[in-house]
């Protein structure tokens, strides 16, 4: 997809006819639209959403008002009144054209709902545009709505995909790349179809209303499951944000001249205070692990040699190995012949003698079982000495490593009571936010394990009371039926949700390591970029042991948010072209961006304007131009095709503002005050 130009007619601060051409050029991909804060940039920006989805973004303000209020003010009370976008655009080698028009009839001077209008047009070369029929699901083909917010985006969005709350919309989008939306909704449908049919079955015979009661249980269990659940993704929700303003502070503090050297003291024990806690949680897991597995052999110090004597003298007596194999003797019995030739008649001295030998024949399996024992009861005492010895060094290094967490938590308190003692009343506050902050992010893992242990309790009431409506007897022919069905749907749950894992993780893997090599390419920073498992971006400074969270700047967050857009891109192009189950309609993705520069120092100016031209084959910049002077304009320019001027008209008079701009060594207005009405202007820059 790539968008080929824009028409608005009387859309929010443009009024009037205005028109603006998009750069296609391969070498030159990038188009920039210079315009002041609250000029029409976002505007803009949210007319392309507009014209394809219906859809603006949220921080846009006033959205019910989308007709332009210069022409709203001047028509009659009574009268039609349009606005409407058209966007053309190019895709599989089609154009297409994107109209959607909202009409309002003027009742006062508030605008109230009206009629939208949404068509899409396509012409394939031959000149006549047709119709498209199915407009919106066409639409969302080539460029689903529900990735749109990753295209089409601005500066504090995108720095908000570097955040712990982003990860379910991340979560979303990787769906959406794979296609298997439909799959989402098949698995979140059977639970309930499980449902209709357990409340199906009745009761008949000796069991009447224990079907009922049964199942009457499985609903409430499964009810306060998805009540636990909304609060463990609310709460893990929550804890991220908090966690985002712990390292926030943290980073303000190293920047204070009188809180620097504690808090620089404060992150090297901060550090060693998590690779003891990771060290604690990695042992307590193992001793419990080993208690599981091996703690029995703390209880049989005497058996081993019991067992022992035992098989010991079975084997004197002449038991164990027996003598005779059972199935010889039968055998002999079967013929009525000795293997000396005696016949064995039934009742004979001779075959009593012969049926006293079963008596002491051995079977196969109670041998193989006997062997097993006596040679696994050598090493038995071994086993148990090393258990002990294997417990003792774990609860050794627990205590150790419960005396450093000890130790370590006191040298925190310490830091803590220097920095909210610092005559230095700013540094006093952030120390104090800190520590709330801090007390939350406990208090709230501890609700959340109560949470989690509560979901695991009634996943396994839940398990056994499936367990318990399976056992009951049904001989009723439908009520059969009906448990077949259930366990079929089951089965099919759990082969759908097995299913979405493992494609989850596999394009969760591959956006990582794309977001890796991108980011690599782009920062400056020895970082290490990570999608979790959690599907939250991370920055990591060190490895192994001595890894830890890097302390994440606007810049940092806005590289590492644009590098997952660069991968999600580069991912569903990899998708269109090597998977035609999943998004063969998609195959490439153009990037708008409001506010690209927006807080950002020159040196992160300069990677950002390095990197926006390598993230798609079409990049759309809308900016302030004092934000894209100098380097970023540089590094910029090379790869521009298309530039306009978004000039801001006011009625208010205004000393302090800048009247106009240069670009490419030309002067355009920028803010014409006062003016006759207030309103944006599209100017093309000249090449």
């Amino acid at each position: 997809m790539k968008l080929l130009d824009i028409k608005l007619e009387n859309f929010r601060a443009y009024g009037g006819v205005q028109k603006a051409d998009f750069s296609t050029s391969v070498g030159k991909n990038v188009s920039t639209f210079y315009g002041t804060n609250g000029g029409g940039k976002t505007t803009l920006l949210n007319a392309c959403l507009w014209a394809l989805y219906g859809k603006l973004t949220e921080d846009l303000e006033d959205k019910e008002s989308l007709i332009n209020s210069e022409a709203w003010i001047v028509a009659p009370d009574g009268e039609d009144i349009s606005t409407s976008v058209v966007v053309r655009f190019e895709h599989d080698g089609k154009t297409y054209r994107a109209s959607r028009r909202l009409t309002v009839r003027k009742r006062g001077n508030a605008q109230s709902p009206g009629r939208e209008n949404f068509d899409l047009n396509v012409e394939d070369g031959s000149g006549v545009w047709r119709k498209v029929q199915n407009a919106s699901s066409t639409i969302d083909k080539i460029l689903p709505s529900q990735l749109s917010g990753f295209f089409f985006i601005n500066g504090e969005r995108i720095e908000y995909l570097a955040k712990q709350e982003a990860y379910s919309e991340i979560q979303s989008a990787i769906k959406t790349v794979l296609g298997i939306e439909p799959l989402v909704r098949a698995k979140r449908h059977l639970p309930s179809a499980v449902k209709k049919m357990r409340h199906k079955l009745k009761s008949e015979g000796g069991a009447i209303g224990a079907i009922e009661k049964v199942n009457a249980e499985i609903d409430r269990y499964e009810t306060e499951r998805e009540e636990e659940r909304d609060a463990q993704a609310f709460l893990k929700s929550e804890i991220g944000h908090l966690k985002d303003e712990i390292v926030s502070v943290e980073t303000r503090l190293r920047t204070l001249e009188g809180a620097a050297a504690i808090q620089k003291d404060r992150d090297r024990v901060k550090k060693l205070k998590e690779s003891v806690d990771d060290r604690l949680e990695e042992d307590l897991r193992t001793r419990n692990d080993l208690v599981r597995q091996r703690g029995y052999l703390a209880f049989l110090p005497e058996m081993s040699d019991q067992i022992q004597v035992a098989c010991e003298a079975l084997r004197k007596r002449g038991d164990l190995p027996a003598p005779l194999k059972r199935t010889f003797v039968k055998d002999l019995l079967e013929e009525a012949q000795c293997i000396c030739g005696t016949h064995l008649p039934e009742g004979s001295p001779e075959r009593a003698r012969i049926e006293q030998w079963l008596d002491r024949a051995g079977l196969a399996e109670v041998e193989a079982a006997w062997a097993r024992l006596q040679g696994s009861m050598g090493g038995l005492e071994e086993q148990r000495k090393s258990a002990i010895v294997d417990l003792e060094s774990l609860d050794s290094r627990i205590a150790q490593s419960r005396k450093d967490v000890r130790e370590l938590n006191a040298e925190l308190d310490e830091f803590r009571a220097k920095l909210k003692n610092v005559p230095d009343e700013d540094i006093a506050k952030l120390e104090a936010s800190l520590e709330e902050t801090g007390r939350l992010v406990e208090e709230k893992n501890r609700r959340l394990g109560a949470v989690q242990a509560r979901i695991k309790e009634l996943d396994n009431l839940l398990r056994q009371k499936a367990e318990e409506l399976d056992t009951l007897q049904m001989k009723d022919l439908t009520n059969q039926l009906v448990q077949k069905r259930i366990r079929i749907l089951q089965e099919a749950e759990q082969a759908l949700q097995r299913t979405l894992d493992l494609l989850s993780e596999q394009t969760r893997r591959s956006l990582d390591s794309r977001i890796r090599r991108v980011f690599e390419e782009a920062a400056f920073k020895d970082y290490v970029p990570e999608l979790t498992s959690d599907f939250v971006l991370e920055l990591w400074v060190g490895s192994g042991d001595e890894r830890r969270r890097a302390p994440k700047s606007t810049g940092e967050n806005m590289l590492l948010a644009l590098a997952f857009v660069a991968a999600l891109a580069e991912e569903c192009r990899h998708v269109a072209q090597n998977d035609v189950h999943a998004m063969s309609d998609m195959s490439d993705f153009p990037v708008v961006m409001d506010a690209a520069f927006g807080n950002l120092d020159v040196d992160y100016r300069r990677r950002v304007a390095t990197f926006l031209p390598e993230m798609a084959s079409q990049v759309i910049v809308l900016t302030h131009k004092a934000q894209s002077e100098g380097a970023v304009e540089e590094y910029l320019a090379p790869r521009v095709g298309q530039e306009y001027v978004i000039t801001a008209h006011s009625r208010k008079s205004a000393s302090d503002v800048t009247d106009s701009i240069s670009v490419n060594g030309r002067g355009y207005p920028y803010q014409v005050v006062p003016s006759s009405f207030d309103g944006a202007v599209l100017t093309e820059v000249e090449k």
